[in-house]
């Protein structure tokens, strides 16, 4: 890895980059362009990729991949469907490949309820990054971070302005001063590649994690491409590959019913964040159990 150094610009990038000192605003930089700066390739990452989606909600359809290695070696496929509204609640439900339902969770503003249907249990925190921690689901983000992320808005996860920035091999990597990312690379294009974090700022017991865009789609031309392939990795070997197989942007917000989760009249859903003990195993009752 090395400081960025004097480059030779492309006479395209010079073009663009003189056009924004001369109009003194950021000009659109269009997709698909090669960049030669960090400066420029941030500016197309913003523009590009931290943008709220058009639309009032999302529903995505993928496949996820898990394997850890701590304190056992377990591998499984899962099913993933995920729905709601940008600024309003978020579905999860997990399925074994044969379609059995694994795992309802949903996430609003009081914060997480994951409903076990086999062992008919439920579980609620009203902080939805711990919560999921609680359960043995270590993800450094939200539902509504994440569902920002597959539509290709990363806006939710990175500040407007960076500290500082370097070449690496073909990419740029950006350090951050605060927030949950501390970590960026770009592509040449200005498209995220990775991002690099910790689980936790406060506890001792946070994990380093890395969310890797393996894979972007083909996008017309003009276009900007969304994430295809997507991994998250922590520290201790944990790994989840994301493979989106569907997506799709709602005009309208999604009816209340639909992002409803009740319970079975005699489930009653055991708080996480009031003392209780049971789940610090981290493994999930459930939802790890369709193994290949």
């Amino acid at each position: 890895m090395s400081r960025l150094g004097s480059t030779l610009v492309p006479a395209a990038t010079a073009a663009v980059l003189m056009l924004a000192v001369l109009s003194g605003c950021a000009t659109r930089i269009p997709p698909g362009l090669m960049l030669d700066t960090p400066k420029a390739a941030w500016s197309a990452f913003r523009q590009h990729y931290c943008v709220r989606p058009e639309g009032k909600g999302v529903r995505v359809g993928a496949s996820l991949y898990y394997s850890r290695t701590k304190p056992t070696k377990r591998t499984n496929r899962t099913l993933i469907s995920l729905w709601g509204d940008f600024n309003g609640p978020m579905r999860l439900d997990v399925s074994a490949s044969i379609g059995t339902l694994l795992a309802h969770i949903r996430e609003d503003k009081s914060g997480l309820l994951v409903f076990y249907p086999e062992d008919q249990k439920a579980y609620a925190h009203k902080n939805s990054v711990l919560g999921a921690t609680r359960l043995g689901m270590p993800f450094p983000f939200s539902l509504s971070e994440l569902a920002h992320a597959l539509t290709g808005d990363f806006s939710k996860l990175a500040p407007r302005r960076y500290a500082t920035a370097q070449v690496e091999g073909e990419n740029f990597a950006y350090t951050l001063s605060d927030g949950l990312v501390n970590r960026i690379v770009l592509d040449r294009l200005g498209r995220p590649v990775q991002l690099e974090g910790v689980t936790s700022h406060t506890s001792e017991n946070a994990r380093h994690w890395v969310f890797t865009i393996d894979r972007y789609e083909d996008a017309p031309e003009g276009q900007i491409p969304l994430p295809d392939k997507l991994t998250l990795s922590l520290d201790d070997g944990e790994r989840g590959v994301l493979h989106i197989k569907t997506r799709e942007l709602m005009l309208a917000a999604w009816p209340a019913r639909s992002l409803a989760l009740e319970l079975p009249e005699d489930v009653v859903p055991i708080r996480l964040d009031n003392g209780y003990t049971e789940e610090k195993t981290g493994d999930i009752p459930v939802i790890y159990e369709d193994k290949q």
